[in-house]
């Protein structure tokens, strides 16, 4: 049977794994959401300015 205790006492963390949670985490990725909020203040943006704000379009 499996001793957990005595395996949890060899246990060592695995260097790379480390680095690239670091790495992951140290990056400002923009996920969906972040897209999608920015493609909608653009859209309002644009909207704001034209004459006829139910389609957006100019004229």
């Amino acid at each position: 049977m499996i001793n957990f205790e005595e395996e949890l006492k060899r246990f060592q963390p695995i260097p790379e794994v480390n680095q690239a949670e670091e790495a992951i985490y140290n990056n400002d990725l923009k996920d969906i959401s972040d897209i999608v909020m920015v493609v909608t203040a653009e859209m309002k943006s644009s909207v704001a300015g034209a004459t006829n704000p139910i389609t957006g379009r100019i004229g």
